[in-house]
């Protein structure tokens, strides 16, 4: 059985000996598969695999079936997903993040950047694994949880429907860190909700001065969304504060 933490998935074999090669340079030792099908028996029979870096366009399989069928193969310990994408859509990259991707690489990548996206991860798997061990305690549990509902009210404190706000500009704020635009139609698209429901939330937001529409200068048919200067500091002082949380409790 091995004892690798990583498992690299594409479908070029000729792009996974040379990531390999380079990675082992990094003093990261990978394991590889070039089908999806080949890479969920590797993960069923090795524990120790803690992050998936996955292609997201492969015949057969796609990147985002694996991650779903690799979250059901493997509750516990959760494994993260990295994506390779030459040319993702919006929607694509919005759905893998619901579905725990915790970074985006664009091909052609350098090893280095693999590398380093590699270790965040490694990294963030075992602050993982310390808090799912942590919250084993029931009243830690509570106490987390009703801190996170706290910071999202300090956010949104007169959102009708807050948590479905809540979820719409987090999706926002990690498309924009991504360096990706987001369409009103792709957002509320990605809302879990109706279209109506959804442009409600985005009303809201709009009145709290934390979401903002801006005509796109060559399609004024398409309008995007981005946040605000009050929107962008909301998102990172509640992340803070539940990361600090977190971090004292573990």
């Amino acid at each position: 059985m091995l004892d690798v933490a990583v498992i690299i998935v594409d479908d070029d074999k000729d792009f996974l000996g040379e990531v390999r090669q380079g990675l082992a340079l990094e003093n990261l030792s990978v394991v590889c598969a070039s089908s999806p099908l080949t890479a969920l028996d590797i993960i069923e029979q090795n524990l120790a695999i803690r992050v998936l870096v996955t292609d997201l366009s492969m015949p057969g399989l796609d990147g985002l079936e694996l991650i779903r069928r690799v979250g059901e193969l493997r509750q516990a310990p959760q494994i993260l997903p990295i994506i390779l994408t030459g040319n993702g859509s919006l929607d694509s990259c919005i759905a893998a993040l619901r579905m725990g991707a915790v970074d985006f690489l664009q091909k052609p990548l350098e090893i280095a950047s693999l590398a380093a996206a590699i270790r965040r991860a490694l990294d963030l798997s075992l602050q993982k694994w310390r808090a799912a061990t942590l919250l084993d305690d029931p009243l830690a549990l509570l106490r987390l949880l009703d801190r996170l509902r706290m910071d999202r009210k300090r956010v949104l404190p007169s959102v009708a429907g807050g948590d479905a706000a809540w979820e719409m500009l987090l999706d926002l704020a990690m498309a924009q860190a991504a360096g990706r635009q987001v369409s009103v139609s792709a957002l509320c698209a990605g809302a879990g909700t109706s279209t109506t429901t959804a442009l409600r939330r985005l009303e809201a937001l709009e009145q709290e001065g934390l979401v903002e529409r801006r005509p796109d200068p060559e399609d004024r048919r398409r309008v995007w969304l981005q946040l605000t200067h009050k929107g962008g500091a909301s998102v990172r002082q509640a992340g803070r504060r539940f990361a600090e949380t977190l971090r004292a409790m573990v």
